[in-house]
């Protein structure tokens, strides 16, 4: 990872708009600073009023900030090698998130002016922990990240360890998790401590962020808490090779506060009934999450939509797309009786009899012309299981190709008879992602079948240690990073499937549970449900006030704007277009005379939350409670 956070005394993320998606947010077109105002030249600390701020760059003098009593700032880089501007709670380290008595909130404005030469920039939720077990320090430095003065938004190099993506505050956010040594919070040496981030995939300048609840999904990811010593709205920017010039990040609204407390402008939040509070997406009201994760091995998915069954041919691979999802099937085979059969939904059962060697795989098929830090992140959710056996050699988990180099590569997650290094070849190290550790090896095939006929090519291996496992998520693009950092290079990408390979034996292979994305096939995810009282409002948000008319498929502009009258869907058949509450396109659904639409929506998206469904003139809402 780029060196680039320098500090425990620089703190506080520009915070992101969350729930905008649902809620019309004023500040978003009405925002202005007010009250008394402080100006700063150089490195400080302070409080105006209940704003806690602080201006730091590594210079000690790269540029100025104007910090307001109502909590907003305005932060100016005239050449600074790391600057970071920021304003919020001073929480004093005597609480964790769970202890402040309320959700802790965020609402930010950004109007930001390009500057040059910069390596790197994070705008969003910015804070410390103390008394966190894991490092040396006990320490802890976090990020939300929404929005950036650089060209892109920051990407895997940021984290060592990439922990998966949670959907939260209308949006989808990537998880690292880092391990740095550098300058930290009451220190004056170097410590070595963790870094947490949430970086959303798509920038935006307006919103709410609930920063407790991308707490709650940190912990479920299993990375700990602990005492927190701030939280507050941040704008950074640096180059490790140089400094910036110029820059501008103004926020004439920026406000950080517990939801059942005190905000940190002096304000006592509304209460829920106000139709301009922030409100819980959890109908319970118990501050529940606003995220949504999938878990393969709790979800039911099964085999649904037509199948297709091919015997394949042998010694040449027989390939084509799964109905008309994005995934792709190929299968491969020297010898025997064998077979796969694959559904609409990406899942498939395969089986082998007197076989040399067998493959069988189902995911994404790439044009040979982007790397995986284009097509990516990547990410693979799966629940299988296995019959019989599968002679000497076998792999059950992620697999593909890449060309220009040419590299066969397999993410071994299970298998029938664990392979051991006799088949995997040199080991270069180890690494831990998705709860385990994993060994790499890399291997070397001379004169053998390839994509490409036979070539000679090398293979690598990532195996799981601590046993074989049958349901789960694979972060592939983790796994692609590390063998590279290992000098391992990869070339453009031919594919990435869930695969099962069988060097002998007679057995089965049946994909129950099957989802794969990457940056063109993100998860579509409904917004999560709000009180049964509460219609879905507009967006003053830019990023959610596109019309709906631009997606593929989906409904105009002015019919999302359109609730008719209730009509009972028991009483309608056909074909109903699906739309989350911001309005976007998440696909169709057959819905048969008498049946529950409740039931056909969970079928189809598997998860919990609001819907829109839409035929003809008619659009109304389904609360899907399971």
């Amino acid at each position: 990872m780029k060196t680039l956070f320098k500090s425990g005394v620089k703190v506080g993320l520009a915070l992101t708009l969350g729930v905008a998606g649902a809620y019309a947010q004023d500040f978003c077109s009405n925002a202005q600073h007010s009250g008394q105002k402080v100006t700063i030249t150089s490195n400080q600390t302070g409080k105006i009023g209940d704003i806690g701020y602080e201006l730091w760059d590594e210079n000690g003098h790269g540029g100025s900030a104007t910090f307001y009593s109502d909590g907003s700032m305005d932060c100016t880089i005239t050449g600074a090698k790391d600057y970071l501007c920021r304003a919020g709670l001073s929480l004093g380290s005597n609480k964790t998130y769970k202890e402040l008595g309320g959700d802790m909130i965020a609402e930010f404005k950004l109007v930001k002016s390009g500057a040059s030469n910069v390596g790197y920039s994070y705008i969003g939720i910015y804070g410390w922990m103390e008394g966190v077990p894991g490092t040396a320090s006990n320490l802890v430095e976090y990020y939300v990240i929404d929005n950036t003065l650089a060209n892109d938004m920051p990407g895997s190099w940021i984290g060592n360890e990439r922990k998966g993506t949670i959907t939260v505050d209308g949006g989808t956010y990537t998880v690292y998790r880092n391990t740095r040594t550098g300058p930290a919070i009451k220190n004056s040496g170097n410590v070595t401590f963790y870094q947490y981030f949430s970086v959303r995939t798509s920038p935006r300048d307006c919103g709410t962020i609930n920063i407790s609840e991308h707490m709650r999904q940190w912990e479920k990811m299993g990375m700990t808490m602990g005492k927190l010593y701030e939280a507050k709205v941040l704008g950074e920017a640096g180059n490790v090779n140089g400094q910036v010039n110029g820059g501008h990040m103004d926020f004439p609204h920026a406000k950080v506060y517990v939801s059942n407390g005190t905000s940190s402008g002096g304000d006592t939040p509304k209460s829920s009934s106000s139709s301009a509070a922030v409100k819980s997406s959890s109908s319970k009201g118990n501050g529940g999450s606003t995220s949504t994760t999938i878990d393969a091995c709790k979800d039911e998915m099964g085999h649904q939509g037509e199948s297709k069954t091919t015997q394949g041919q042998n010694n040449q691979s027989v390939t084509g797309n799964v109905g008309s999802s994005p995934y792709h099937y190929e299968i491969w085979y020297q010898g025997g009786n064998n077979n796969m059969t694959f559904y609409d939904n990406g899942t498939y059962k395969a089986s082998w009899n007197g076989t040399n060697d067998f493959l069988a795989r189902v995911g994404f098929k790439y044009n040979e012309d982007k790397t995986y830090q284009e097509l990516g992140p990547i990410d693979a959710y799966f629940k299988w299981s296995k019959q019989g056996s599968a002679g000497g050699y076998n792999y059950i988990g992620i697999y593909g190709w890449t060309v220009d180099p040419l590299v066969e590569y397999y993410i071994v997650d299970d298998w029938f008879s664990e392979p051991g290094a006799n088949l995997l070849g040199s080991k270069k190290g180890e690494f831990t992602v998705d709860g385990a550790t994993y060994e790499i090896y890399q291997n070397q095939r001379n004169n053998a079948p390839s994509i490409k006929g036979n070539q000679t090519f090398p293979q690598y291996f990532s195996k799981r240690k601590g046993g074989a496992r049958s349901c789960g998520h694979i972060d592939v693009t983790a796994h692609f990073k590390k063998w590279e950092e290992l000098g391992m290079k990869m070339g453009k990408m031919y594919e990435a499937k869930v695969l099962v390979e069988a060097g002998g034996g007679s057995g089965s292979f049946d994909v129950s549970y099957f989802k794969m994305t990457d940056k063109a096939h993100p998860l579509a995810q409904p917004e999560p449900e709000s009180s049964s009282s509460e219609e879905p409002k507009s967006s003053s948000s830019k990023e959610d006030k596109k019309s709906s008319s631009s997606e593929a498929n989906g409904p105009s502009s002015s019919t999302t704007a359109l609730f008719a009258q209730t009509i009972k869907l028991q009483d309608m058949s056909g074909t109903f277009q699906v739309l989350d509450m911001q309005g976007r396109y998440l696909g169709t659904v057959e819905m048969q005379a008498g049946s529950d639409m409740k039931d056909v929506l969970f079928a189809k998206f598997h998860k919990p939350g609001v819907y829109m469904v839409k035929q003809g003139s008619y659009l109304n809402t389904v609360r899907v409670n399971r």
